[in-house]
């Protein structure tokens, strides 16, 4: 018997296709329930898109552990790198309508100028930051140190000058670039995703933040979505935490990063899964069209090779990484956050799945990682497998 206590079922709302015939052996609520046992996670919610729609939005375990409050499909949560997907969204919409361009170079668009000293002469440009081959780079300890509790206090600008232009004042020698050619290998940045969110804000004349609610947000109805804190209900975040084996759950502040379009979004299961049916259809979700369907395309699609040690991606798109996901080709992203694990992909047919919950499988300090992490693959398979049964 799958032991429930505090972990006991939340409130859960089946959009669409309801009673969907289970795959042969353990319910999908008991894989779930099980599953919090098994990777030490308090909660996590759900969504599953097919058909151009989302037809399953559920949450399981709990959003906060002293209060036992259920998780929920509308509990907000920080997503971690998946956020580069709506980022990414919203920078495709400036260059759909022709304010950026994705093979210019940035320092024409920029206030300060952005150039490998080792590569002076070859242009950076917005196609080789959405695709992690500009060869800007930082180091893990640098992006850990900015985490702050509460909203970010430093601009995009005033993080990235200083860091990228030799002589700025957090400019460090073969940190901020490496070694490569621009455009010549795939190394994750997540500050160059933030140059490339820059560059958006440069463009459009407002904050990043702020445009991606008015371009991207709000017309997919994305309530609950948001890469400010101050725009969301606070009784609708959810806890985050750390397993720490010694003292079981540990929780973490509400914190943000200067660095915020490359890893701090927002989000519920609901609202997540408005946007990957909008991306499912091309663009396009209740009548009203964020993207074209063939800026879409381009955006999702393989632009670079990006196989390397440690990560399971054979693609790159425009912050769009393909990755065999439960047995199948799909397109997505994961995330990690501090007391956060993401993931959301699309497969080739339109069905897609995301699984966000509130503990961080991948900065945690574990025993049993590996254990750990192969019951948080089998949530996202058992997902994929039910949807397939919609």
């Amino acid at each position: 018997m799958v032991r429930a206590g505090i972990w006991g079922l939340a409130v859960a709302v089946a959009i669409g296709c309801s009673s969907a015939e289970e795959p042969k052996g353990p319910s999908l609520d008991e894989t779930m329930i099980a599953s919090l046992e098994a990777t030490q996670l308090p909660g996590f919610s759900a969504a599953i898109v097919k058909g151009g729609k989302v037809v399953l939005a559920k949450g399981w375990g709990v959003s906060d552990v002293a209060s036992s409050r259920p998780m929920t499909e509308r509990d907000i949560l920080v997503v971690g790198s998946l956020s580069k997907t709506v980022t990414g969204a919203t920078i495709m919409t400036l260059v759909e309508s022709g304010k950026l361009s994705l093979d210019r170079d940035v320092s024409e668009v920029l206030p300060f100028p952005v150039r490998n000293p080792k590569w002076p002469d070859v242009p950076i440009t917005l196609r080789m930051l959405m695709t992690h081959t500009s060869s800007i780079q930082e180091a893990a300890t640098r992006l850990v140190s900015l985490a702050k509790p509460g909203d970010p206090t430093v601009t995009l600008r005033d993080l990235l000058e200083p860091y990228l232009v030799p002589g700025g004042k957090t400019y460090v020698e073969g940190e901020s670039f490496g070694a490569q050619k621009p455009g010549d290998k795939f190394v994750y940045s997540n500050f160059g995703a933030a140059l490339a969110a820059l560059v958006a804000e440069i463009a459009v004349g407002e904050s990043f933040h702020g445009y991606c609610k008015r371009a991207v947000l709000d017309p997919l109805g994305m309530r609950s979505t948001s890469f400010w804190m101050a725009d969301l209900p606070a009784s609708q975040l959810a806890t985050h935490y750390t397993w720490v084996p010694s003292k079981g759950q540990v929780a973490n502040p509400q914190t943000s990063v200067p660095y915020y379009p490359a890893t701090a979004l927002r989000t519920t299961a609901a609202d997540l899964g408005r946007f990957l049916a909008a991306i499912a259809r091309g663009g396009e979700l209740d009548g009203v069209r964020i993207l074209k369907a063939e800026t879409v395309a381009e955006m999702t699609k393989i632009q670079v090779a990006a196989s390397a040690p440690g990560n399971d991606i054979t693609g790159q798109g425009l912050f769009w990484e393909h990755r065999p996901v439960a047995d199948r080709p799909a397109w997505g992203h994961g995330g990690s956050y501090y007391g956060a694990s993401a993931r959301m992909h699309l497969d080739g047919r339109g069905v897609g799945v995301i699984v966000l919950a509130n503990g961080d499988l991948h900065l945690r300090i574990a025993v049993q990682r590996e254990e750990q992490m192969a019951a948080w693959g089998e949530v996202e398979r058992r997902l994929w497998r039910h949807a397939d049964g919609l």
